[in-house]
C-alpha cells in the first residue's frame, strides 16, 4: 500500500515534489496498458462476484455461500495449484507445519468476514456494502499489518493519516445515505432477495455486523502480507507472479472455507433444507456458483497479473486502481439493480459525497 524506504528515496526528491495529478498521470502513461487494464478487470470481476445471487432460484442463503466456498475457496485454487504443482512442491514441503497453520487461523478470521459481507449484501445492499465495509477493511489493512511489524512504515505520515480520515469520513458518509434510504424506501425485501438464516436485524445491528465483517475481512491482507517472503521464494525460483502467491492463499482459502462451510452446513441442518443443493433447480444454481467462484479467483489473478508483468505501476498505486475500479464497479451495480429508486436527492448527494471521499482517500494512502 505504501512504499518502503527505499523505494521511497528511489523516487527522488524531483519525483516527490509533484502533484498528485501529475504523480499519477505519469505513473498511467509509464505502464503498459495489459497491466492497467488487468487491474481494471481484477475491480469489475471483484464487485461483480455478488451479482449472480439475484439469479438463484431455490436456494437459500446458506445455499449460496457454501456453493461460492466450494468453487472460489476450493475447487478453483485447488485445481490451479495441481496442475502447477511441479512449480510448488519443493518450496511448499519446506514449510513449516505451524506457519500453514497460522496462515490457516488468518484464512478463518478472512471467512468470518466473508459470512458478515455476504449477510450485509442482502441485508444492505450492493453499494452499501462495498463502499462500507471494504472502506473497513482498508483501514485495517494499513494498520494492522504496521502494527505487527509485518510492512513498512509509511514514508509520509501526514498524507497515510490525512488518507485514513478521508477513508472514515467516506463511510460515514455512506452509512449515513444508507440510514437515509432504510428510512425513506419501504421495508419490503425484493423478489430476488435471499433469506438469510438470522431473523430481521435493525439498521443499527446490520451496521455493526459490516463493521465487524470489514475488521474480519482483513485476514487476507494480514495473511499475504505475513507470507510475503514465501512468495519472494517462488519468485526468485522463476515461479510467475500472477500464481506465486499460491504458496500463501491455498492455507487461506481452506481456513476460509472451514468456517463458510461449517456455517452454511449449520443454517442448512437448522432450517432443513439440506436437500435443495441438489433441488428442481440444483443445475441452475451450480452454475451460478461457479460463475461466483470465476470471478471471485479471477479477481486475485487478473490483480496479480496487473500489479506483476513487465510494465506494471507500483505496487501503491496498482492497489489505487484496482480499489478504484472496485469500489465504483459496485456502486454502479448497485445503482442498475435500483437499491436506491426512490431515495430523496438528498440521500443520492450524500452517497455520492461518500464515494468521493472513498475515492480521495484511496488516491492519498497510494502516495503515503
Amino acid at each position: 500500500m505504501w512504499l518502503t524506504p527505499g523505494e521511497a528515496l528511489g523516487r527522488g526528491a524531483a519525483e516527490a515534489a509533484r502533484s498528485p495529478v501529475s504523480f499519477y498521470a505519469q505513473v498511467i502513461l509509464e505502464s503498459s496498458v495489459t497491466a492497467i487494464a488487468a487491474l481494471v478487470l481484477a475491480g469489475v470481476a471483484g464487485a461483480s462476484f455478488a451479482w449472480p445471487m439475484r439469479y438463484f432460484r431455490g436456494w437459500r442463503w446458506e445455499h449460496v455461500w457454501v456453493g461460492q466456498a466450494l468453487t472460489s475457496n476450493l475447487s478453483f485454487p485447488l485445481l490451479t495449484l495441481l496442475l502447477l504443482w511441479p512449480l510448488f512442491r519443493d518450496t511448499m514441503a519446506g514449510v513449516p507445519p505451524q506457519r500453514y497453520l497460522r496462515l490457516l487461523v488468518m484464512g478463518m478470521t478472512w471467512g468470518l468476514g466473508g459470512i458478515g459481507y455476504g449477510i450485509s449484501l442482502v441485508r444492505l445492499g450492493i453499494s452499501f456494502t462495498y463502499s462500507v465495509l471494504f472502506s473497513v477493511t482498508t483501514v485495517c489493512g494499513a494498520l494492522l499489518p504496521m502494527w505487527m511489524g509485518l510492512r513498512a512504515r509509511p514514508t509520509d505520515w501526514l498524507s497515510f493519516i490525512a488518507g485514513l480520515g478521508l477513508c472514515i469520513a467516506g463511510t460515514v458518509a455512506v452509512a449515513r445515505a444508507a440510514g437515509r434510504r432504510a428510512r425513506e424506501v419501504s421495508p419490503a425485501a425484493p423478489p430476488h432477495a435471499l433469506t438469510v438464516p438470522i431473523g430481521a436485524l435493525s439498521y443499527g445491528v446490520s451496521l455493526t455486523l459490516a463493521l465487524l465483517a470489514g475488521v474480519f475481512s482483513a485476514g487476507m491482507g494480514l495473511a499475504l502480507a505475513d507470507g510475503k517472503d514465501l512468495v519472494n521464494v517462488l519468485l526468485r525460483s522463476g515461479v510467475s507472479p500472477v500464481v506465486a502467491p499460491l504458496i500463501v492463499w491455498i492455507p487461506v482459502y481452506i481456513g476460509s472455507a472451514l468456517v463458510v462451510l461449517a456455517g452454511g452446513l449449520y443454517g442448512a441442518v437448522r432450517s432443513g433444507t439440506v436437500g435443495d443443493f441438489l433441488g428442481p433447480h440444483a443445475a441452475r444454481n451450480w452454475m451460478l456458483a461457479h460463475v461466483m467462484g470465476a470471478l471471485g479467483f479471477g479477481a486475485v489473478l487478473l490483480y496479480g497479473l496487473g500489479a506483476s508483468r513487465q510494465g506494471h505501476p507500483p505496487e501503491n498505486v496498482a492497489w489505487a486502481i484496482y480499489m478504484a475500479s472496485f469500489i465504483l464497479s459496485g456502486n454502479s451495480m448497485g445503482l442498475a439493480s435500483r437499491e436506491w429508486k426512490h431515495t430523496s436527492g438528498r440521500t443520492h448527494l450524500e452517497l455520492f459525497v461518500g464515494i468521493g471521499l472513498l475515492f480521495c482517500a484511496i488516491a492519498v494512502l497510494a502516495r503515503a
